[in-house]
């Protein structure tokens, strides 16, 4: 009977420390072209609007928060750098306007300025071991191999800040919980990307085959007709 009760407890106990786990969805967030570079480049020019990206992130920012039950973290992971030089081109203060978005929605905004500080963030921002990330949307500019934080912003059609398959070792294999969901929304990461991203993590993370168009506003869609999500 001593035994039986003492399991009982320990049930008990160990239920109320799960149901006291919370769990944290993020939204990564790349950064825009400069005009400078990208102006005169016609049908094939690079983030003319300047907030493509982020009107992108607060609509699911704002998705995750009607979901998220009391405790749960939303997190918005924003590339500082590219802002910075789009805002001293545009004579705007573009990170004061992203803060001011990341307040009305009642998220979480943590600025990063490199994949170190990114990486960081992701291993030891908070404590893992009872903090798993449900939820990763990754917004911005990609490739097959790379998320790329910047695109011509300062070096023309080229990225200085990115995120590479091989990269994805510096990253602790048990950040997420068990069959989290994950969605890389840039061009081509379901060609590659998401593949090593489940062989790390094993997470799935959906992904584009062929590029990703984000100039209608709202959500990116498919550019082509032939393109598709994939795991």
């Amino acid at each position: 009977m001593r035994f039986l009760v003492s399991f009982v407890v320990w049930m008990f106990l160990g239920a109320l420390v799960a149901s006291a786990q919370t769990r944290e969805d993020i939204v990564l967030t790349g950064g825009p072209a400069l005009r400078f570079m990208e102006h005169g480049k016609g049908d094939v020019s690079h983030d003319v609007y300047w907030f493509n990206f982020v009107d992108a992130s607060v609509i699911r920012l704002g998705q995750l928060k009607a979901e998220a039950k009391p405790g749960d973290l939303v997190t918005w992971l924003v590339y500082r750098p590219a802002y910075a030089s789009r805002s001293k081109e545009m004579g705007l203060d573009l990170l004061a306007q992203i803060t001011d978005k990341a307040k009305h929605l009642g998220v979480n905004l943590h600025w990063f300025d490199t994949k170190e500080d990114l990486i960081a963030y992701l291993n030891k921002g908070l404590d893992r071991n009872k903090i798993k990330i449900a939820d990763f949307d990754y917004i911005g500019h990609s490739n097959k191999a790379c998320f790329l934080f910047d695109y011509s912003n300062v070096i023309d059609t080229m990225s200085i800040a990115w995120l590479h398959v091989k990269d994805l070792r510096l990253i602790d294999d048990d950040i997420f919980v068990h069959g989290a969901t994950c969605k890389s929304w840039g061009c081509h990461s379901g060609e590659m990307y998401s593949q090593w991203w489940k062989d790390h993590f094993d997470v799935a993370m959906t992904g584009a085959i062929g590029k990703t168009d984000f100039a209608h506003g709202g959500l990116p869609e498919l550019s082509n007709s032939d393109g598709k999500w994939a795991q």
